[in-house]
């Protein structure tokens, strides 16, 4: 049977990698860049913290960390709480 990996090995270059497996079932957070994704990994999912301790957790400027709080907030992983950020519990 013929399936998308197998199309793949066809259309590529010679040598180039395909990827490696999948390890699940693909997820909203799959789509988030790299810097929105570190953001989102040191907001706290108790309690809450500020944008500096976040944007320096996540090793990104506090420019950057407000940005993506925002666009978090936005598509629904992130909220602001009376403690600060935190992580949505749905999410």
């Amino acid at each position: 049977m013929t399936g998308a990996r197998d199309v793949l090995e066809h259309v590529s270059s010679a040598g180039q990698e395909l990827g490696g497996p999948r390890r699940g079932p693909a997820v909203p957070r799959d789509d988030l860049d790299p810097e929105t994704r570190a953001v989102l990994e040191a907001i706290p999912a108790r309690g809450g913290s500020g944008p500096a301790a976040i944007a320096a957790s996540a090793g990104v400027g506090l420019d950057t960390a407000i940005r993506c709080l925002g666009s978090l907030a936005a598509a629904g992983f992130a909220e602001r709480s009376d403690k600060g950020w935190r992580a949505r519990k749905d999410r």
